[in-house]
C-alpha cells in the first residue's frame, strides 16, 4: 500500500517505545513523588524559552495518529486481521480527535507559557506538570485511579510545592501526554502491518527474490526497526512439512530464525501488551471528561488546605473559590512570595479581627481581603506598597469623569468629521449643529458601551453555595420596592410576584412588594 510504502522508504527510524514502565502502587508512588520532585530540575524566569515543544507536539501527534488511522482502516478493510489494540483505535477515533480542542480551551497559550519548565533534559522546555504526568502515566500502564494519583501528587509536594496553576493544568497535561504515548502505540501497530505486508509481498514473490535481495530486504527493515515482526510474520507462513529442496525463501528463514516459537511468542506478549495500553489510553481519555477535578485538586493544593482552615472558605460556591485562587496566584506572582505564604497571611488577616465582630462578618471570609475591600490590608501585610491600593481607589475615582469625557469626546469628533466642509459664518450651520448634537452623542454612547461591554471582565459577586437549597439561617425575603399607579398596574405586580416565586422555589426564601402611592398635590386621590 502508498503508507507502507511511506514508512518503509522513509528515512526515519523506528517508533518511540510506549511510555511504559514498572506498574507502582500507592506506597512505591509516594517514594517516586519525592524522588522525582527533588530530581526535577525548573528553569528560572531569565532560561524560559519563548519557543517550546509542547503544542507543536500535540498537533503533530493528532496528524500521525491520523495518518496510523487510515491505514490501519485501509488494511482491515482489505480483509487483514485487525488485532484488538486497532479495533480500539478506529472505535474511538472521533474521541481522540476531539481532544485538541479540549487541550486548546483547558491550557490557552499565554496560560502555559506562565508554567514553570524542566531545564533538564529528556524534557527540558516543557512544563513541570508534563513531567510529573508522564511518570504517573508511564508507572499505571496509562490508567487514572484518583486515589493514586492525589497520593503521587501530595508525596510531590512534601518535597517541592506545585502552584495552583499548575495543578489546573494536570488534567489537560494528562491528556496530552496520553496523546503523546497513544501516537507511539498507533505507530508501533501501523509498523507491524507494513512488516505484515512486507512479509507477504516476500513470500508471494519467492521464486524472483535470491539470497542477495532477501538480505538487503533484511537489512532495510532492521534500519527501519521492524527485524522481529518482519522474521515473526515470515516464520508464520512457513510449510509445516520441509522438504530436502526447499526453496531459497525458506532456507534463508531457517538460518535466519532459529528461535521461531519465541519470536512468537514474543509477538504474542507485544501484543497482549499493546491491547491493554491502547485500551487504558481511551478509557482513561473518557475518564478524564468525568473526574470533578475541583473535589481532586482543591484538597491536594497546600495554599488551599490553609484556606480551608476557615469554614466561611468551604462554604464558598464554584466560581467564587476560582475567583480567590486567582487572586492568590496574582499575589504571589506581584509580592515574591509562595502561594502557601499568601494563603497564610489572608488567615492571619481573617483571625486578628476582634471577636466581638460576628463570627459570620465578611471580614472573617477569605474572599474580602483577596477580592473585597479588605484587599489593600492584605497586600501591605505581603510587604507590597501602599501606593498600590490609593491607586486603585483614585482609578475609581476618576471612573465616570472618563467616561463621560471619551463619550464628549466622540461626540465632537463625529461632528467635526459630518460638518468638517461647512461654511461657519452662515446661520444654517449652527442650527445644523445644533439639530445633530443629540444624535451625534447617542451615537457617541452606542460605540462607547459597546467598547466598553466588549473590553471590560465582568467580576461577578461573590456568592455561597447551597446545594440543598437556602438553610434557615440564611432565609431571604426579596422585596421589589414599587409604585402603585392603577387597579391593573397593582394586579400585574401581584401576577409578576407569583412568577418571581414559581421561578425560585425555596422554603426559605419569601418575595414581597413594598409599595407606596405615586406623587400627588393632595393626601388622597378619586383613583386610590
Amino acid at each position: 500500500s502508498l503508507h507502507a510504502r511511506k514508512i518503509f522508504l522513509s528515512s526515519t527510524g523506528q517508533a518511540d517505545p510506549p511510555i511504559r514502565a514498572e506498574l507502582f502502587g500507592i506506597q512505591r508512588f509516594e517514594e517516586h513523588g519525592c524522588s522525582l520532585a527533588q530530581a526535577q530540575i525548573v528553569e528560572t524566569d531569565a532560561q524560559s524559552r519563548r519557543h517550546s515543544p509542547f503544542f507543536p507536539r500535540v498537533e503533530e501527534n493528532l496528524a500521525a495518529l491520523r495518518d496510523a488511522y487510515d491505514y490501519i482502516a485501509l488494511t482491515s478493510l482489505s480483509g487483514h486481521y485487525t488485532t484488538p489494540a486497532a479495533e480500539w483505535l478506529l472505535d474511538n477515533f472521533p474521541l481522540i480527535e476531539a481532544q485538541l480542542q479540549q487541550i486548546r480551551e483547558g491550557v490557552p497559550r499565554r496560560f502555559y507559557a506562565s508554567l514553570p519548565k524542566l531545564a533538564v533534559a529528556p524534557l527540558q522546555g516543557l512544563p513541570r506538570v508534563y513531567g510529573i504526568a508522564w511518570a504517573y502515566v508511564a508507572h499505571t500502564d496509562s490508567v487514572l485511579n484518583p486515589e493514586v494519583f492525589t497520593a503521587f501528587l501530595n508525596a510531590y509536594q512534601s518535597c517541592s510545592e506545585l502552584r495552583l496553576s499548575e495543578l489546573w493544568a494536570l488534567p489537560t497535561t494528562l491528556r496530552v501526554v496520553l496523546l503523546e504515548n497513544l501516537r507511539r502505540m498507533a505507530d508501533d501497530i501501523a509498523q507491524s502491518k507494513v512488516a505484515l505486508e512486507v512479509a507477504h509481498a516476500v513470500w508471494d514473490n519467492e521464486q524472483v527474490l535470491d539470497n542477495t535481495d532477501l538480505d538487503a530486504i533484511n537489512a532495510l527493515m532492521k534500519k527501519r526497526g521492524l527485524q522481529r515482526s518482519y522474521l515473526t510474520q515470515l516464520w508464520q507462513r512457513m510449510p509445516t512439512e520441509l522438504l530436502s529442496n526447499a526453496p531459497a525463501l525458506v532456507q534463508w528463514i531457517e538460518k535466519h530464525c532459529p528461535d521461531g516459537h519465541a519470536l512468537m511468542l514474543e509477538s504474542q506478549s507485544a501484543q497482549v501488551a499493546s491491547n491493554l495500553t491502547v485500551g487504558n489510553i481511551i478509557t482513561t481519555l473518557r475518564l478524564i471528561g468525568q473526574v470533578d477535578w475541583v473535589d481532586l485538586i482543591e484538597p491536594v493544593s497546600l495554599s488551599l488546605q490553609v484556606l480551608r482552615q476557615m469554614p466561611s472558605f468551604c462554604k464558598e460556591s464554584e466560581l467564587t473559590r476560582q475567583q480567590i485562587t486567582r487572586a492568590i496566584e496574582q499575589l504571589a506572582r506581584v509580592s515574591q512570595k509562595t502561594e502557601r505564604e499568601t494563603a497564610q497571611a489572608v488567615v492571619a488577616a481573617a483571625q486578628a479581627v476582634p471577636d466581638s465582630v460576628s463570627a459570620d462578618a465578611v471580614e472573617r471570609t477569605t474572599g474580602f481581603y483577596l477580592v473585597g475591600n479588605g484587599r489593600g490590608q492584605l497586600e501591605r501585610a505581603l510587604g507590597l506598597p501602599a501606593q498600590r491600593a490609593a491607586q486603585r481607589v483614585n482609578w475609581r475615582r476618576w471612573r465616570l469623569t472618563i467616561y463621560i469625557a471619551v463619550i464628549t469626546l466622540a461626540t465632537l469628533l463625529l461632528m467635526l468629521l459630518a460638518l468638517r466642509h461647512a461654511d461657519w459664518h452662515q446661520w444654517q450651520t449652527l442650527v445644523a449643529v445644533f439639530l445633530m448634537a443629540w444624535p451625534a452623542s447617542e451615537a457617541a454612547s452606542a460605540f462607547v458601551h459597546r467598547l466598553v461591554a466588549e473590553s471590560l471582565k465582568v467580576q461577578p459577586l461573590s456568592r455561597l453555595c447551597f446545594p440543598d437549597g437556602i438553610p434557615p439561617e440564611h432565609r431571604v425575603l426579596v422585596v421589589i420596592p414599587t409604585l402603585l399607579s392603577s387597579g391593573a398596574s397593582s394586579r400585574e405586580l401581584v401576577r409578576q410576584l407569583e412568577f418571581h416565586w414559581l421561578a425560585n422555589r425555596e422554603n426559605e426564601a419569601q418575595f414581597a412588594l413594598l409599595t407606596d402611592w405615586i406623587d400627588a398635590p393632595g393626601e388622597t386621590l378619586p383613583g386610590d
